[in-house]
């Protein structure tokens, strides 16, 4: 059963909580910090797909959204941060609409995470252009899945971040034993409370994956007036 979240767009900025994944708390003269992910999922703790129930593990994703306006003002940005809190890996499919004020739907957005294992967390962003018109509210909905071509591997990539005035240096780390591939990150930059700006892309070698036992790095930049960064990663195994 599908399960539709509806959130005005006044209350879109709250405060992020617990994570896994990498952060750095205290940005001011370019200082550096890191820390391990928050928790440790092992193989064993998923539970096995003949007892995946869609439901369950539906009401146990924890949403946190947040937008921003970024590029002069002509785009608007939705960045939605979720945290399995059920005991299941899933497939993860989220189907977001954007409602004007008439409450016409003026855009759709969608994203999959292959596989989301359960303790972690994951950043998704979507943008949508003002020329068109400002949404109003937003509405999405989550779609669990069973794994079937995929594995999770994110809750064995240890993640730490350094920072400078403009940009945010990743470096993850696979503690497992398969191959983590198209490992992505999305970083949300901070001033205070209100997310200024996401920046997304990959952590990945020459091959796009991050071998077990292997590190890689990238880096995040933001033009944007911050104090703490918080990073999500989002990958899988075949």
């Amino acid at each position: 059963m599908k399960k539709i979240f509806s959130v005005l767009l006044v209350s879109a900025m709250v405060v992020l909580t617990a994570f896994t994944g990498c952060s750095e708390n205290d940005t001011s003269n370019g200082s550096s910090q890191t820390t391990s992910k928050a928790s440790v999922v092992q193989s064993s703790a998923i539970a096995d797909k003949a007892d995946f129930d869609s439901e369950e593990v539906e009401k146990n994703i924890k949403i946190t959204p947040y937008t921003y306006i970024y590029d002069d003002d002509s785009t608007q940005y939705f960045v939605a941060v979720l945290k399995n809190n059920s005991n299941q890996a899933c497939t993860l499919t989220i189907h977001l609409e954007l409602i004007d004020k008439d409450d016409d739907v003026i855009d759709t957005e969608t994203e999959t995470i292959n596989a989301f294992a359960p303790g972690t967390e994951v950043a998704v962003k979507f943008n949508h252009d003002k020329d068109d018109e400002d949404f109003a509210r937003y509405e999405f909905t989550l779609l669990p899945k069973e794994l079937t071509d995929y594995q999770c591997v994110t809750q064995d990539l240890d993640c730490k971040v350094s920072t400078d005035t403009d940009k945010a240096t990743i470096s993850v780390t696979n503690t497992g034993n398969l191959v983590a591939e198209y490992v992505q990150y999305t970083a949300l930059f901070f001033q205070g409370d209100e997310l200024v700006y996401a920046d997304n892309d990959y952590v990945v070698d020459s091959d796009n994956e991050i071998k077990a036992g292997q590190t890689e790095e990238a880096e995040a930049s933001c033009n944007e007036k911050f104090d703490s960064v918080k990073v999500y990663l989002n990958g899988s195994a075949y």
